[in-house]
């Protein structure tokens, strides 16, 4: 056996990671990346696969793993119970999408009148459009975001995280996030008073 296929060998990938190695996370995902990708992929519905693509999971996931070796949390005895942690942090990374629409109708304070704005769009879209037609909304909204740190805060609120959550997750300073999503703001209400997003080109 090669050392490069000693190096990915689970076993001694997960021995690492335990002791904190955060390289060998990052390897972990390289290596396996594909099988964990199908098996997002497979829990996705159609219209989410066209609204979060199973890379931005895996972003997530990628992430989260590395947190969580960071912080010496890998409890993780063998492959098997790995490959649980795994796809149980990319399970949650899925579930987190499908709170996007109750999110919108649930926020209040200095942001409600902007969710708002994004659910009333998002019902227009539904009531004129084809079935889909809500998720392929949202879709433009973040496609019309340039940055993707951008696109990543507006996700990271959608799914209910606070703005120090953001900060934590993003590694930004919390002023920072809170920059950028007054940006966000001001680019989707230019956006939404054009005509609707879901027939924009691609």
């Amino acid at each position: 056996m090669g050392t490069l296929e000693r190096d990915l060998s689970l076993d001694d990938l997960l021995t690492r990671m335990r002791s904190g190695d955060r390289e060998a996370a990052a390897i972990f995902m390289s290596h396996y990346g594909d099988r964990v990708r199908r098996r997002i992929s497979g829990k996705l519905s159609a219209g989410m696969r066209r609204l979060f693509d199973s890379q931005e999971i895996m972003s997530t996931v990628t992430r989260r793993l590395d947190r969580c070796v960071l912080g010496g949390e890998l409890a993780a005895a063998g492959p098997e119970q790995l490959w649980e942690l795994v796809f149980r942090i990319a399970q949650n990374s899925v579930i987190d999408k499908g709170r996007i629409y109750r999110r919108l109708r649930q926020t209040e304070g200095p942001h409600q009148a902007f969710a708002s704005q994004l659910r009333m769009r998002l019902q227009e879209a539904e009531e004129q459009g084809p079935p889909d037609a809500g998720e392929l909304e949202l879709d433009a909204m973040f496609r019309s975001l340039d940055d993707p740190l951008d696109r990543e805060i507006l996700a990271g609120w959608l799914r209910g995280l606070s703005f120090e959550a953001m900060a934590q997750e993003t590694g930004l300073k919390l002023d920072t996030v809170r920059r950028h999503f007054l940006r966000i703001k001001r680019r989707l209400r230019e956006v939404l008073i054009q005509e609707p997003m879901h027939g924009a080109a691609e």
